[in-house]
């Protein structure tokens, strides 16, 4: 028999699997058998009994029309058939063991890059946790992480500098897949010398004539806010507006005013200066995970929404 080189067989297993009407697995079948000159070590390769062998292999013989091996003397000799068939159908089992290996890499996210950004009081919380994760559970990606503004998420997403987006849910925003991790409850944050931080819940309707600090109406906390305020007809003295979190919180403690934020950024907040309470009439923010809708949907992509589902669950 001619030399052959030493073929791994396919995981392709099951005896319903054909490609152009052949039979893949008897395929493997006579490739094991031709490579090792006898059915017995063909069977003990492929992990089979010996009668099954010879079963599948004279199936694939009927099937085919055509002789593979004489027993001459006691031993199998291929035919002219038979070489030519090994010979043509090498090409097709590297092509699959190529498409396992792809598999493995792609599962395990290998020569691929995943860009993140999320608000800073998400970085040092439950993205930071997921995020852990994911790197545990897929080696080979490489992750890119950082901290911004939610304003600042919608441009980077749509030049291309970051693939996903963590923080509040945008509304009416077709052009963006969405994947809900939870439910922020909103948090009022004010001095402990205000007149209401005794309170043991607040109601936005004290904001009516009274200093506030806001956020952002274009980003999704400021905007949720805003919407509560107009549908409850509350209309604050004078409204201050901070474009992050943190600074929200360092204006309202410098200005004597309320502020509102979620309860991941409540938490970190120094309670020596600051008092937290909850809404009389409770309020939340939708935390998402975001792409761009025309980006295709990517095994660590799904990865990552699990684990940060994961992360928030425990957080809560």
């Amino acid at each position: 028999m001619p030399a052959a080189a030493h073929l791994q067989t396919s995981k392709i297993q099951a005896n319903g699997d054909h490609m152009d009407g052949i039979n893949l697995h008897r395929l493997q079948v006579f490739r094991s058998v031709f490579e090792t000159d006898s059915v017995s070590a063909a069977a003990r390769r492929m992990r089979l009994s010996q009668p099954t062998v010879s079963r599948h292999l004279q199936i694939f013989e009927d099937e085919l029309g055509v002789v593979l091996f004489r027993n001459i003397s006691g031993r199998l000799e291929p035919t002219w058939e038979a070489q030519r068939l090994y010979a043509e159908s090498g090409g097709l089992f590297e092509r699959l063991s190529q498409i396992e290996q792809s598999v493995e890499s792609i599962r395990r996210g290998q020569q691929e890059a995943l860009r993140i950004m999320g608000t800073a009081a998400l970085s040092g919380t439950v993205l930071a946790e997921a995020v852990g994760r994911l790197y545990r559970d897929f080696p080979d990606l490489e992750i890119v992480v950082d901290a911004g503004r939610q304003s600042q998420q919608l441009p980077a997403l749509r030049e291309g500098s970051i693939d996903l987006a963590v923080g509040g849910a945008w509304e009416n925003r077709p052009e963006l897949t969405q994947w809900k991790i939870g439910s922020m409850p909103l948090m009022a944050v004010l001095p402990v010398d205000h007149p209401r931080s005794k309170e043991a819940t607040f109601d936005l309707a004290w904001l009516e004539g009274e200093d506030f600090v806001n956020h952002n109406i274009h980003a999704p906390l400021g905007a949720l806010i805003s919407a509560e305020l107009s549908r409850r007809g509350i209309v604050p003295r004078q409204r201050l507006t901070a474009l992050s979190i943190p600074f929200a919180v360092s204006l309202a403690r410098a200005a004597g005013a309320c502020a509102v934020v979620d309860h991941i950024s409540a938490s970190s907040i120094d309670r020596t200066t600051m008092r937290v309470l909850p809404l009389s009439h409770p309020l939340s923010l939708s935390l998402t995970v975001t792409q761009l809708a025309s980006r295709p949907e990517r095994t660590p992509v799904r990865a990552f929404v699990a684990t940060m589902r994961q992360a928030y669950a425990r957080l809560i």
